[in-house]
């Protein structure tokens, strides 16, 4: 039993040694397994890629990519460029496959290719320059066992996590432009005078406070979301040639409203300076009709920048811009433009500010089917239309509805949170039974005529008439002369007629005695 034991214990011992004999004696035991070509194949059988095979045909002077290569024809190969552009287009290569066994491989490129997959590039510990921009890659991460690389070109990928530049200590060129980058915190951890050229522009990046302390030859944040550029006053310029001068920063096509803290930077050598096409938004606003906002574009001395071409025919005075604004509209915008000198460089700062509108709700005023619209914010006094008018009728305001209702006040109602319409509501006239437009003339009374005037000659029977329709009518002589005629008769003066009827009433009176008399006797 014992010495079962100690046979146990003396194989268990011996495999543990081997293990670890194994381990130690491995010159790559904490590195990447490094890929060898153990035997000679045919070139396109290393690289499946047709047109990476040809590259490396020719670069091993091989006749074509059917030709066989070792390990040591690939050990030779210390730069290779499989890059195109469209000033010298090639081949289109698809998969860098093969790349894996170029052990002493310092720089490459594969510049307007279609690559996706870097991954044949991990390990490959000599990397000292990686040209790999207009590609479809979206991961770095191969690049992590390269701390060699100094300068590195992923511009114009589908990139977004950078986190990878934190394992390139040597790395003072980075360019990163058109990617989808955000983050770059991880530039905050590299010394002050790491990077010569910082291109990072055409992403998302809104925060550059990673940036502030650091130095740069060349920086473009140019298409990004920045507002703050207040960390680039703490930056200052730097070169490996202390005599070029070629010194230049783009923050252009930014959100940038004020330059003024780049009045204190160290950027007295700057050469080139670009900060045009701004575009700020600003948070939305509650419509008004009387609309007011403050202007807060400054220069680089702190100034307020004279805004242009003022919307809506708004006006500027005293750092306020006013509009009159007689309905609602969703945006109102002004632009600016100003010459900046920075350093020895003078460049423009110009851009556009747009404020957003919110809380508008349309009014439609119903005037029996003819129809008008206007729009006011929320808890806004809605402005009172022209009065409408109908023949007969008298127009009594503007209602919620279409009959009844209720009549809209535009001095005290204020536009609620929702559309509305408003009905014109009419009260017919009352009018007399004759037109008093048409009154009837009154009939002019006919003027009396004057009666004949009788004209007596004295000592004689003649006599006159006189009449106004006629001349001088002459009575013969032989006539009864008007005393006889007044002797004969007396003619009845007004008031006789009743006198007839006295007298008559008095004979019946006289014969009813006389029979009363007869009767007695």
């Amino acid at each position: 039993m014992i010495n079962y034991m100690k046979k146990t214990l003396t194989m268990s011992l011996l495999v543990v040694s081997l293990v670890l004999i194994s381990f130690i004696s491995s010159p790559n035991a904490n590195a990447a397994e490094k890929s060898i070509l153990t035997s000679p194949k045919p070139i396109i059988e290393v690289f499946p890629d047709e047109n990476m095979a040809k590259v490396i045909a020719e670069v091993t002077y091989k006749s074509s990519s059917a030709d066989e290569v070792s390990q040591a024809d690939l050990d030779n190969i210390i730069k290779l460029d499989g890059s195109t552009s469209d000033s010298m287009p090639g081949p289109m290569i698809y998969s860098i496959e093969g790349v894996e066994y170029l052990q002493n491989l310092s720089e490459f490129d594969i510049s307007g290719q279609s690559v996706s997959n870097i991954s044949p590039l991990e390990g490959l510990s000599e990397l000292e320059t990686v040209y790999i921009s207009e590609n479809n890659i979206n991961d770095l991460s191969p690049l992590s066992k390269s701390p060699k690389i100094k300068i590195l070109d992923a511009s114009n990928n589908n990139i977004s996590d950078i986190s990878t530049l934190s394992s390139l200590p040597n790395l003072n060129s980075v360019r990163l432009n058109n990617n989808s980058i955000s983050n770059i915190s991880v530039l905050r951890d590299f010394p002050a005078n790491q990077f010569v050229y910082i291109y990072l522009a055409d992403n998302k990046i809104k925060d550059i406070s990673p940036l502030a302390g650091k130095s740069f030859q060349q920086l473009t944040l140019n298409n990004n979301e920045i507002s703050d550029i207040s960390p680039l006053s703490k930056m200052t310029l730097y070169s490996e040639d202390p005599l070029t001068d070629d010194f230049y920063i783009d923050i252009s096509n930014n959100h940038i409203s004020d330059i003024s803290s780049l009045k204190n930077a160290d950027f007295g050598k700057l050469d080139y300076f670009f900060a045009e096409d701004q575009s700020i938004v600003n948070q939305p606003k509650a419509f008004s009709t009387n609309f007011t906002l403050e202007n807060k574009v400054k220069n680089i001395n702190g100034t307020l920048v004279t805004p242009k071409n003022i919307s809506n025919s708004g006006s500027y005075s005293n750092a306020i811009l006013s509009w009159q604004l007689p309905s609602f509209v969703a945006n109102l915008d002004y632009s600016f433009s100003e010459t900046t000198q920075i350093g020895r460089s003078t460049g423009e700062f110009s851009g556009k500010v747009t404020q957003s509108l919110v809380g508008g709700y349309t009014v439609t005023f119903d005037n029996e089917g003819t129809l008008s619209t206007r729009t006011f914010a929320s808890d806004e006094l809605v402005t009172e239309p022209a009065k409408p008018s109908k023949t007969g009728f008298t127009f009594t305001g503007w209602y919620d509805a279409k009959t009844g209702g209720k009549k809209w006040n535009f001095a005290t109602d204020k536009m609620p949170a929702n559309n509305m319409t408003l009905y014109a509501q009419y009260e017919e006239q009352a009018t007399d039974p004759v037109d008093p437009a048409s009154p009837v003339a009154p009939t002019k009374p006919t003027d009396p005529v004057k009666p004949d005037e009788i004209v007596s000659s004295e000592g004689s029977g003649d006599m006159e008439i006189k009449g106004e329709q006629s001349g001088t009518i002459a009575a013969s002589e032989n006539a009864t002369s008007l005393d006889d005629s007044k002797q004969q008769r007396t003619l009845p003066k007004t008031g006789d007629t009743n006198l007839y009827l006295v007298l008559i009433g008095l004979l019946f009176v006289g014969f009813a005695s006389l029979l009363w008399k007869k009767k007695q006797i």
